[in-house]
């Protein structure tokens, strides 16, 4: 069973994923923010993580780039999921490493194909 890693800041948003995930036969962990989601992923490695961009202290962008300086878990593939989501936004995201660049709010089946696509699911 693959594992994902959430991240976002809001709670609620956290929930539905966890009860997504869960349903699609997804193990998840998920962390508030970024610093707690860098020490889960250097103990724990995810097969995937699915990171909201704006977030307090350390928004996503900053999360994408210190799991990407890492060599380990630089091969993690990330998803974006963001009400930010200009097109200047997700080029940002994708460059920075981003497997897939989501807007908030998603369809759920869309979320699913994306999932499946980057980890490369039929």
């Amino acid at each position: 069973m693959k594992r994902v890693l959430l991240v976002d800041d809001e709670p609620e948003v956290l929930e539905v994923l966890r009860i997504r995930m869960k349903n699609w036969g997804y193990t998840c962990d998920s962390a508030p923010n970024g610093a707690v989601a860098l020490e889960k992923i250097s103990k724990e490695k995810p097969d995937l993580i699915i990171l909201d961009v704006m977030m307090p202290d350390m928004d996503g962008f900053e999360v994408l780039k210190r799991l990407k300086a890492n060599d380990i878990d630089s091969k993690i593939p990330v998803i974006m999921l963001s009400v930010a989501a200009s097109i200047p936004e997700i080029e940002k995201g994708i460059k920075a490493g981003a497997s897939a660049y989501l807007a908030k709010p998603y369809e759920a089946n869309e979320l699913l194909r994306t999932i499946k696509k980057v980890l490369k699911e039929s």
